[in-house]
């Protein structure tokens, strides 16, 4: 039920923590795997040697994609060299820094919401005629536990631009119904990834971790197997849901 060796997955932001989990995790379950580089040249690279060691297919795209002219261009270098696309993984995300709200400026706003959100709506819209030729095509929207409780004290542009994604998530399931995509998304809590940079995030986020009944930080693999769940054919009735990956904290917050 998790052999997507006849699948093509596209995953944004894939030389990230998150996104180079799920490549490689798709990688080794068979997919061929379309990875798009977030501006970490370094990562990338290892991503693809990691990929060609299973044998798998793939192919690196590169870009800004809040840029529509950007998008479209990867996404037909994407039909050019693959037709279709299974899955899309809109993965691509950022929060630069946390800023107290009357210190906000409107360009640091723009670009979180530009990044998280605008990417989203880009980037599926552009692949919707590819994922239409799969069949059964899934989308699978990376959110946050910020979108339900608000995130981090000066995470106002970023627990905005999450709670968009949440209801995009399912806005995009209603319409997508008829074209036999599903849409669903995961909100991840707190995961030990460079997103929070090169520290000890059980030690940097030690009171945060007091309310997470698993008492433990998640990693990577914790994001990896729900989104290729929702992927697989055991999902198969499961659409416009935004399921959170957190170790229990929706229970406590």
């Amino acid at each position: 039920m998790l052999d997507f060796s006849e699948k093509i997955v596209f995953i944004t932001g894939a030389s990230g923590g998150l996104g180079g989990q799920m490549a490689r995790d798709f990688a080794r379950a068979g997919a061929t795997i379309i990875a798009h580089d977030f501006g970490l040249a370094g990562a990338a690279s290892d991503l693809m040697t990691d990929i060609a060691t299973t044998g798998k297919k793939h192919l690196l795209v590169e870009g800004d994609l809040t840029d529509a002219a950007t998008v479209k261009a990867i996404v037909q270098q994407i039909e050019k060299n693959c037709s279709r696309v299974d899955v899309l993984v809109n993965n691509a995300g950022a929060s630069p820094n946390k800023t107290p709200f009357p210190d906000v400026s409107v360009d640091l706003w723009d670009k979180v919401i530009a990044i998280n959100l605008r990417s989203v709506f880009l980037v599926t819209q552009a692949c919707l005629p590819l994922l239409e030729r799969s069949g059964k095509g899934r989308v699978i929207n990376i959110s946050s536990t910020a979108a339900r409780n608000g995130g981090a004290p000066g995470g106002h542009a970023y627990a905005s631009s999450k709670g968009a994604v949440s209801s995009l998530t399912k806005s995009m399931a209603k319409d997508f119904c008829t074209k036999n995509i599903l849409v669903n998304a995961i909100a991840p809590g707190l995961i030990d990834t460079p997103f929070y940079g090169d520290v000890n995030v059980g030690e940097k986020y030690a009171e945060r971790l007091k309310g997470i009944p698993l008492r433990r930080v998640g990693i990577p693999s914790d994001i990896s197997g729900p989104v290729m769940f929702l992927a697989s054919p055991l999902a198969g009735y499961i659409t416009g849901e935004v399921i959170e990956a957190s170790g229990g904290l929706s229970m406590m917050a």
